[in-house]
């Protein structure tokens, strides 16, 4: 009897160590998360949208440098076949972010999702490309900030609560 009472505690021991381990927790996610992200061939419409990832497959967000962690690799080259990403909490539509690579000419003045030619990573900015001089340019760009501020509040919040947002 004492022998199982001891096995008992050991394995109790052992499993709540192995709770607090972070690729426990990757493997096994607590919950399922509520936010998805739909990739699209056009911005005006929803006839196209696949669902590309959720925030399970978001390992970490950094709030200061916008960097996403994805878990997994691949998403990466999901990614970047697609033009728009629409980010969706349950039923909710919170924001759509253009996709952009470092061979694009372009500039955009509102959210983007941007792979980095230096680290391989998406960083979330407020435009592309995120050096800009041109100064109506840089206000443009704070008012479409300020415009989606309360859905990037609530999508950080998100994250918050799911243990996917880190500050670094």
């Amino acid at each position: 009897m004492k022998k199982i009472v001891g096995f008992i505690i050991v394995l109790a021991t052992i499993m709540s160590m192995l709770a607090a381990c972070d690729f426990v927790k990757d493997i096994f996610p607590a919950s399922k998360s509520k936010l998805t992200f739909k990739a699209s061939l056009s911005s005006k419409t929803n006839l196209s949208d696949t669902v590309l990832f959720t925030g399970n497959d978001i390992k970490w967000i950094n709030g200061t440098t916008g960097e996403v962690l994805f878990a997994d690799s691949m998403t990466i080259s999901k990614v970047v076949k697609f033009h728009w990403i629409k980010c969706y909490l349950g039923n909710d539509s919170l924001f759509t972010a253009t996709i952009t690579v470092p061979t694009m000419s372009a500039v955009i003045n509102d959210l983007v999702l941007d792979l980095n030619i230096n680290d391989g990573h998406f960083y979330f900015e407020d435009g592309y490309p995120s050096y800009i001089d041109n100064l109506g340019t840089h206000s443009i760009r704070i008012q479409n900030k300020e415009k989606r501020a309360i859905a990037w509040s609530r999508f950080i919040n998100e994250l918050k609560e799911e243990g996917r947002y880190v500050e670094k």
